[in-house]
């Protein structure tokens, strides 16, 4: 790893030098927009050429979704505080997608790749082994039983990869969505999720969904 530049604080190693980028990627989104953000005010952002970016991301998309599933965690931590008094397993389910759905596009860095319309390839991305065991470490941390729901560890890993995908298809198209997407979410999610109680104990859940 070159060692010169970075306003003479070069990084220990390669994935200080990543971070550091997206850092500074985070700050120049900030100042420009992320329309307005590019290889060039990261690199001026770093004190550094933009031949060293290149080292470590393609191209700016590639950083975009660098930095975008880095401020993925931040959003997730935000999301499950607000749901946290949630007890129903169908309303905390339906509720973390319709807030998916409603706020990853407004979000600056999450969202950006989105915002920019530089989404092409990012499915491949989102359904990665990492997106998808972050997906499943995510339901996880919800408070839910999914035993109780009759889903053991492979079946909670299908129901990650199907929301990932559900989510994509909806980021993809966000004018798409008119109105509150919670109706809609509760008739075909409500069924789907508790298709895995009524295997386990031929009787099947009938929570009462709270409203929004």
């Amino acid at each position: 790893m070159r060692t010169h530049g970075w306003r003479g604080n070069p990084p220990r190693d390669d994935d200080e030098a990543r971070r550091r980028i997206i850092e500074a990627m985070i700050r120049c989104v900030d100042r420009y927009g992320a329309r307005k953000t590019g290889f060039t005010q990261v690199a001026e952002e770093l004190g550094v050429t933009r031949a060293t970016v290149y080292r470590y991301y393609r191209n700016i998309e590639d950083l975009m979704k660098a930095t975008g599933f880095a401020a993925a965690a931040e959003f997730e931590a935000r999301m499950a505080a607000d749901i946290e008094s949630l007890t129903d397993p169908v309303h905390i389910i339906v509720e973390v997608f319709a807030r998916a759905v409603e706020q990853l596009p407004r979000e600056p860095y999450v969202g950006m790749v989105f915002i920019a319309g530089h989404a092409t390839g990012l499915g491949s991305d989102i359904l990665s082994p990492g997106a998808l065991a972050e997906m499943k470490t995510f339901l996880r941390r919800l408070n839910i039983d999914w035993a109780a729901l009759g889903y053991d560890d492979d079946e909670l890993g299908s129901l990650a990869e199907l929301f990932m995908r559900l989510l994509y298809s909806y980021l993809s198209v966000p004018e798409a969505t008119i109105g509150d997407p919670r109706p809609f979410l509760r008739r075909w999610l409500q069924p789907m999720l508790l298709a895995g109680s009524r295997r386990t104990s031929g009787a099947g859940l009938n929570p009462a969904v709270n409203p929004r």
